[in-house]
């Protein structure tokens, strides 16, 4: 069964409520923005667990810096780590972005639990923009 961009958005809000700032589809792909950093574990966990999300998949991890996004107008935190999974069998992609509160030590819970291959994608993170996940 596969879901279209709109089925897979409202799913995502609905799953997780007010861990998420914002869900958004642009160019047929779902993008969600949690509210915390801090819930980046638990909102891994419950969209690889969750029946109607079933994430069993993190095909990149990637740390971000945001300093000059859009020549350098972004307000905001400066880092991120943003997550792409893909749903088997619901044949579906997630971009999961998760901002780290501190600019000074970036710091994000570890998802190497929830899927095992996460490891090497967050020790990149970490040398090329600091990401300290714990």
């Amino acid at each position: 069964m596969s879901l279209t961009p709109e089925q897979l958005k409202a799913t995502v809000e609905a799953e997780l409520g007010s861990r998420a700032a914002r869900v958004t589809v642009a160019l047929g792909e779902v993008t969600v923005t949690l509210a915390s950093g801090g819930d980046l574990a638990t909102c891994a966990q419950h969209l690889r667990d969750a029946p109607a999300l079933r994430f069993e998949q993190l095909t990149d991890l990637c740390g971000m810096d945001y300093s000059a996004h859009g020549e350098g107008a972004w307000e905001g935190p400066r880092y991120a780590a943003v997550l792409h999974l893909l749903s088997l069998a619901h044949n579906a992609r997630l971009r999961v972005r998760a901002f780290a509160a501190d600019d000074d030590f970036p710091l994000l819970p570890s998802v190497s639990g929830v899927w095992a291959g996460a490891n090497w994608y967050e020790r990149e993170a970490f040398d090329l923009y600091g990401i300290v996940f714990d």
